[in-house]
């Protein structure tokens, strides 16, 4: 088995050209599937007809950032934006496998706000976020 190591701040997010530095200490973004890769359907006998769905690629990103930092007024602005802002972009991991150097990347294409934004208030750590998702409808993955 290979050796893998990832760096805990070796991951970059980029929208529309604006690097999106300002996440909260240990928190994690997510890029999900929205839609399944094909679609069934049972006949008798035991057959099955498979097709591949042309809404396979759309994915769902969900970032959380501190709240008030740049990346915040940024997003916050796009997202009062009217027409909507669509958002094309990147995310960039580095890796070493087995002491040879990598990068992952997605390529993120015609991204949208599919719901307004989410305000976190915490008295505690100070660690307010706010939490953004935005719908690609296409998330390409290279490594």
């Amino acid at each position: 088995m290979p050796a893998i190591t990832l760096a805990a701040d070796s991951t970059t997010l980029i929208l529309n050209g604006e690097p999106i530095t300002d996440f909260i200490a240990g928190d994690i973004m997510t890029l999900t599937p929205v839609n399944p890769s094909t679609s069934h359907v049972n006949g008798n006998n035991g057959s099955v007809n498979i097709n591949e769905r042309s809404d396979k690629g759309v994915y769902d990103l969900l970032i959380n950032v501190q709240r008030f930092s740049g990346s915040d007024v940024f997003l916050n602005n796009a997202d009062r934006q009217s027409p909507p802002t669509v958002f094309n972009g990147s995310i960039k991991e580095d890796f070493t496998r087995d002491g040879t150097a990598g990068v992952e990347s997605f390529i993120l294409e015609n991204g949208s706000f599919t719901t307004r934004s989410t305000v976190t208030k915490n008295d505690q750590d100070g660690n307010a976020l706010m939490a953004y998702s935005i719908r690609f409808r296409t998330a390409t993955r290279n490594v």
